[in-house]
């Protein structure tokens, strides 16, 4: 009897209905995070106004979080916090029911995949000091830098406590490393007030030359910065007679304002008349304080290349290009511009805040 060699037919085998419906629901829950059967009207417009302010607020959280983590997250989970965020905007399309759950899903996916990627709130912080920081040395480098007077020797023009803004960029690009300008837009014109590097070997040797003694010796070893009106350019002539200025023999025109009798600060007894001159020099239109004083002579002097000579407009209390020479326009760090704060022994001069400087 012959016997049957068949093999017999295997069926295929199927996956079992829970196995099968288990992986269908996870490849929706993937393709479409909020179902239809999820969708809840809105009972409440004023919370869910809230509601979607804060998920826009997180939908913009999350996309710079994925940003920031690309390249160390793998491809299934970049697509996971894709699809959720996909479906939170889509939930803010749909005006009929809340989105809710699409924000929840994208809380819970964020923080699931994208915890890793948020900075501390002391690194976000120190983050913002540096950038602040670095931001402020770059405009005081190359844009403004503030400036507080010292002496009296610009009054009336600036007092003693006057704060200020100076324009680094109003004559050229300066490099403060080198203290040369590697461009210039523009020169120096006469009558600008300049806020500018003490030239203190220049001074030095000016000083030995004429032996003048208006100077102590220690300032001449401080790196400091002196503000001062440009009087003459290179190649003027200056001369003061009488304390009158002469530019290329042409007195600066002045007009008298008032005069007073005043007292030496020292010897009370000792009076003198102090006068009050509105001058025109350049462009500018300022005023100056001269003393009766014996009859003195400066110059004439020519201004040498790439040099300007300055002086101060309380013309009896400046130490200026009369006593220590001329700057080199490489020295000027910028035009004084604008006063921004004032205060002083009596307190606050809030009437010469955010005025222009001429």
């Amino acid at each position: 009897m012959a016997q049957d060699t068949s093999t017999p037919t295997t069926q295929e085998e199927k996956p079992s209905p829970d196995l099968a419906s288990q992986k269908s629901g996870e490849t929706e829950e993937k393709s479409a995070p909020q179902k239809d059967d999820q969708l809840k009207p809105i009972k409440d417009k004023a919370e869910e106004g809230k509601l979607r302010k804060e998920a826009q607020k997180l939908i913009r959280e999350s996309k710079e979080l994925l940003k920031r983590a690309e390249k160390r997250l793998s491809t299934e989970h970049r697509n996971e916090v894709t699809a959720s965020i996909a479906s939170l905007e889509q939930a803010l399309k749909d005006d009929a029911h809340t989105c809710e759950p699409a924000y929840t899903a994208l809380q819970k996916v964020s923080e699931k995949r994208l915890a890793f990627a948020r900075k501390s709130s002391f690194q976000e912080i120190v983050e913002s000091l540096l950038i602040a920081l670095a931001v402020a040395l770059v405009l005081r480098t190359f844009f403004i830098e503030p400036f507080k007077i010292p002496t009296r020797s610009m009054v009336p023009t600036l007092l003693e406590g006057d704060q200020l803004f100076v324009t680094k960029l109003s004559y050229g690009i300066r490099l403060p490393f080198i203290n040369k300008y590697v461009t210039r837009f523009s020169g120096p014109d006469r009558g600008d007030v300049v806020v500018f590097a003490f030239p203190r070997e220049e001074a030095a040797t000016y000083l030995s030359m004429t032996n003048s003694g208006c100077m102590q010796a220690e300032s001449l070893t401080e790196d400091k910065d002196y503000i001062k009106r440009i009087i003459g350019l290179e190649g003027d002539t200056i001369e003061v007679i009488n304390q009158t200025v002469y530019v290329n023999g042409t007195p600066i025109a002045s007009q008298p304002i008032y005069e007073r009798m005043v007292s030496d600060y020292m010897y009370l007894t000792d009076r003198r008349l102090e006068s009050w001159n509105r001058a025109i020099h350049g462009n500018h239109s300022f005023t100056t304080i001269t003393h009766e004083l014996p009859a003195n002579h400066f110059g004439p002097i020519k201004v040498a290349p790439g040099h300007v000579f300055v002086m101060g407009d309380n013309r009896d209390n400046s130490a200026d290009s009369r006593c220590w020479g001329q700057v080199p326009i490489d020295n000027i760090k910028g035009r004084a511009q604008v006063i921004w704060w004032s205060g002083g022994h009596v307190g606050l001069r809030t009437e010469r805040m955010f005025t222009k400087i001429d």
